[in-house]
């Protein structure tokens, strides 16, 4: 049988028996707890969270968050300096398109492709100068993005019309047929024999017959035969418009179909066809329209000289 405690009751004056005593006394530790759990959070909060409960942690954070919204600032900073060198690259961008014969981007393609209105960010932050930074980052990195992603289409654009014109250049007519003097230039004169006044297609180089004639751009043989006042001649197709004929000849040494290059032997100058002496009669056409070919002339280059200079230029390619 357990031991019983008494207390007195100083009003009956009496001894009493405490029952219960097991709750009571754990009713009373978890008060002395509570209490002191108290007491010591009211103590670390007036003491400078000497205990370190939150004080410190709070203080490291907002360090942390000072810290990150400097970065932000530097941030807008490389941001700005990116706007300015695409702006640049932009600037550039409409250069090189004039350069390769293509036309600037349209304005109201750009503000399709680029947006003329930045794009508003919110990430709920409770500071709101961290919250402003932020969003400002983002819009600009998106505006970035969009534009960057417009110059490197037009980019690519120019390099495939820089292949082509590549391309067109070696096929463009730009060399003289042979080396002989001008009789007679292009435009209304008198035929030195019909005497009547008629359209002159081209240019008449005055040379001996049997004088090699070349051709003066990549092109396809169209058509070797007779044709008319020609006399024998060939035709050849540079394709982007340009077709050049090359008249009064002796001999042809190519055929229709056939593939031939800037420089290529192709004929011998003759006397055929209405003539009144030996010269190569020279045509270029451009979309069906008869041109002067004196425009057509780089400097006056004729074969020889241009298959000098390309050899310079491999030279030059092969480190030779």
């Amino acid at each position: 049988m357990g031991r019983k405690v008494f207390y007195i009751d100083t009003e009956n004056l009496s001894f009493n028996e405490v029952r219960n005593i097991q709750l009571k006394f754990l009713l009373m530790i978890f008060l002395i707890v509570i209490f002191s759990l108290g007491f010591l959070f009211v103590l670390n909060y007036f003491t400078g969270d000497i205990l370190g409960f939150g004080k410190a942690r709070a203080e490291k954070l907002q360090r942390e968050n000072n810290l990150l919204k400097e970065q932000l600032k530097v941030l807008r900073e490389k941001f700005q300096q990116i706007e300015s060198m695409v702006a640049k690259l932009l600037e550039q961008d409409r250069e090189l398109r004039l350069a390769v014969d293509l036309k600037p981007i349209d304005e109201d393609i750009k503000k399709v492709g680029v947006g003329s209105v930045e794009e508003k960010y919110e990430f709920n932050l409770s500071d709101e100068e961290a919250e402003k930074l932020l969003a400002e980052s983002f819009a600009k990195l998106s505006k970035l993005e969009r534009e960057v992603r417009l110059q490197q289409k037009s980019y690519e654009e120019i390099y495939r019309q820089y292949k082509i014109n590549q391309e067109k250049f070696r096929h463009i007519p730009a060399i003289l047929p042979l080396k002989g003097g001008l009789t007679s230039k292009f435009g209304y004169r008198k035929h030195p024999i019909l005497g009547v006044w008629a359209m002159h297609e081209g240019v008449d180089l005055v040379v001996d017959v049997g004088t090699p004639v070349y051709a003066t751009g990549d092109g396809v043989v169209s058509y070797v035969g007779y044709r008319g006042r020609y006399g024998l001649l060939v035709e050849i197709d540079h394709g982007f418009g340009y077709v050049t004929i090359y008249a009064h000849l002796s001999k042809a040494f190519v055929r229709e179909g056939q593939k031939v290059k800037r420089g290529d032997r192709i004929a011998l100058s003759g006397a055929t066809g209405l003539v009144t002496a030996p010269h190569l009669h020279y045509e270029v056409w451009k979309d069906g329209i008869p041109q002067n070919p004196l425009n057509y002339f780089f400097e006056e280059v004729d074969p020889a000289e241009y298959k000098k200079l390309v050899q310079e230029q491999n030279n030059k390619t092969n480190g030779g």
